[in-house]
């Protein structure tokens, strides 16, 4: 009786361990909150999730009557319709464009030392071919929220998407602050006090500008939380620079001169929080069941010196993303921040989705954020039941530690999915999650790091450094 007590509990202990998969019973949930999905692509359609009312309703019905006619997959927020990638803005010579694509992150990756002479005449031949060059800037917009749901349907098909079009270019939602500041000239203009303006007073602007956000905002936000997404993707965010920008732009109405530049960012720091910080409290709300995956940004700086929307908003159910190349270093774009960035993965040279069936690569921390969201979708695939603060701490504490990342990220590592994935195996058996991370950590090795010595580009060569910092997204 012994004996087969013991072989039984020997069976159990191998296929709870074993490298065969274990599947959740239900598709995990993810929502993509970007510049658009192309559902239609032959890569994900058979993952996108459909509105079942709408997909065998009637055109131009709101067959389900939650007001949004013909919501398949999701809404157009930024031209109110449900058409969330319009192919019909495909660009001319689009495989031309692609393959420029294709070579600036081959050489944001690997460099110059990359191409034989002939490729690089090749390559800046063709970037530079004014039938070329705005295309491939429009694509970094268009195709954003495509490649970025591609990337997380590359890691895990056993998900279940849906989409909104949130922001219009794919980059920072610069109309948003653009249109603060452009309210608060009109408010301003019609002030009584012509006198310098102090920070109280300016701070009531900005906490009315947060108040005109809240109900800008509060369609989508209803809208996508009766999703109840499990995973939420938002490549974006606003930033420092632009806002810095717009500051430097109206000390003069404020009656401000001669202000210091660390004045000024305290200024853009308080627009943040007052203006967009209600905004994303109302937004992100109703996601309470999902971990929010966010890009920490492309713009070289120390998240823990600035303030941004939603990167620095507090939620616990967030995880802030930095950009890695190949070799694990952080990439050359990538914000960091030992108390405000989480965690990195690769985000240089990413192959995934373009819209209209293509495929391409990309750069950017967007690409790093739903790259860790795919990790994170099979450790969720694994152990359906982990909670959003569960799965984030997981994630965290079973990274590869580097010493070159212990001042950049929270977490000092590297995502490792694999021992990400054996630690939420643990937790099914009944261990704690300090239990479970420490077990994997004993299991599971660090992965390789990569010692290629041409990873990475040369900056200091003007044209390299242009291409390369105007080419991530």
């Amino acid at each position: 009786m012994r004996k087969k007590s013991f072989i039984l509990a020997a069976i159990a202990s191998f296929l709870a361990f074993s490298s065969i998969p274990s599947y959740a019973a239900k598709p995990i949930d993810v929502l993509v909150i970007d510049s658009g999905s192309d559902f239609t692509h032959k890569e994900l359609k058979a993952m996108a999730n459909p509105n079942l009312a709408e997909l065998n309703g009637k055109a131009n019905v709101d067959d389900d009557k939650n007001g949004y006619a013909d919501d398949v997959y999701g809404w157009n927020f930024v031209e109110n319709n449900s058409t969330i990638v319009n192919l019909k803005d495909t660009p001319p010579d689009y495989d031309k464009v692609i393959s420029v694509m294709r070579d600036i992150n081959k050489m944001q990756q690997y460099g110059q030392m990359a191409f034989s002479r002939q490729e690089w005449m090749n390559f800046m031949m063709n970037y530079n071919n004014p039938a070329i060059k705005p295309w491939v800037s429009f694509c970094g917009g268009w195709a954003h929220g495509t490649h970025c749901t591609g990337i997380i349907a590359s890691n895990n098909k056993n998900i279940s998407f849906k989409a909104i079009r949130h922001i219009p270019t794919g980059k920072a939602p610069n109309k948003v602050v653009e249109d603060s500041f452009t309210r608060l000239k009109y408010k301003i203009a019609h002030r009584t006090k012509k006198t310098k303006m102090t920070m109280e007073e300016l701070e009531g602007y900005f906490d009315q500008l947060g108040k005109e956000n809240i109900a800008e905002i509060k369609p989508q936000a209803d809208y996508i939380a009766k999703f109840n997404p499990r995973l939420v993707n938002c490549s974006f965010g606003t930033e420092n620079a632009n806002v810095v920008n717009y500051v430097r732009q109206n000390l003069a109405e404020w009656g401000m001169q001669n202000v210091p530049s660390e004045d000024i960012q305290k200024i853009a720091n308080l627009f943040v929080k007052k203006a967009m910080f209600p905004r994303d409290k109302v937004f992100y709300g109703g996601l309470k069941n999902a971990l929010i995956f966010i890009a920490a940004g492309n713009s070289r700086e120390n998240m823990d010196n600035i303030t941004t929307s939603p990167q620095s908003f507090p939620m616990d159910n967030k995880i802030v993303i930095a950009a890695t190349n190949d070799n694990q270093r952080i990439a050359d774009f990538s914000c960091y921040g030992k108390n405000s960035v989480d965690v990195a993965v690769p985000g240089v040279n990413i192959y995934a989705t373009y819209p209209n069936q293509k495929m391409g690569y990309m750069s950017g921390t967007s690409m790093a954020c739903p790259n860790a969201l795919g990790m994170a979708s099979l450790v969720l695939t694994e152990n359906p039941d982990l909670t959003p603060v569960q799965l984030k701490k997981i994630l965290m504490d079973t990274v590869d530690k580097k010493d070159w990342l212990k001042e950049r990220v929270k977490s000092g590592g590297v995502i490792n999915v694999d021992r990400a994935v054996y630690a939420a195996k643990l937790m099914k058996t009944g261990k704690s999650l300090t239990e479970a991370v420490k077990e994997a950590k004993d299991k599971v090795a660090d992965k390789d790091v990569k010692k290629d010595h041409k990873v990475g580009c040369d900056l200091s060569d003007p044209v390299v450094k242009s291409i390369y910092f105007n080419n991530v997204y």
